[in-house]
């Protein structure tokens, strides 16, 4: 069974990149384990705001997916984003990594970003997909 592994990153990272992510497990049969990384534990302010509103985000994700009979994980790591993408692959035998590109609208430069992916990739033996972000928008399913 593929292994895919949806390292998110908040505030640079959109949504898309964990719904890809289910999307193709959804395909292929995969389990999927989602990482969001924090550079530390101590964020405040507006990064442990983006950092929550993702993470709530991704749990209704999930609740969908298990719903649907997709095998997902969430997993909070904190420490520099490669450095725990890359611990997380190899001690969890990932066969796929995928990775949301940096949006626009964030200020997040993609030279940083593919430098970062670089890294990743020369320590690791998985695919890689890149994600960008759609242009519109998750409606969220009403109950009832």
């Amino acid at each position: 069974m593929e292994r895919i592994l949806v390292a998110l990153d908040p505030g640079k990272t959109s949504i898309w990149t964990a719904v890809h992510g289910l999307n193709l497990a959804r395909r292929i049969n995969a389990r999927v384990h989602i990482l969001m990384v924090s550079k530390g534990s101590g964020a405040e302010g507006v990064k442990k705001q983006l950092f929550s509103d993702l993470k709530e985000e991704v749990e209704g994700l999930i609740e969908e997916a298990r719903a649907e009979g997709i095998s997902v994980d969430l997993y909070v790591a904190y420490g520099a984003y490669d450095e725990e993408v890359v611990k997380f692959i190899k001690d969890n035998r990932i066969s796929l990594l995928v990775l949301g590109a940096p949006l626009p609208s964030k200020g997040v430069s993609s030279t940083k970003f593919f430098d970062v992916a670089e890294k990743i990739r020369r320590r690791v033996e998985c695919r890689i997909e890149i994600v960008n972000e759609k242009g519109i928008k998750i409606t969220k399913k009403r109950s009832g």
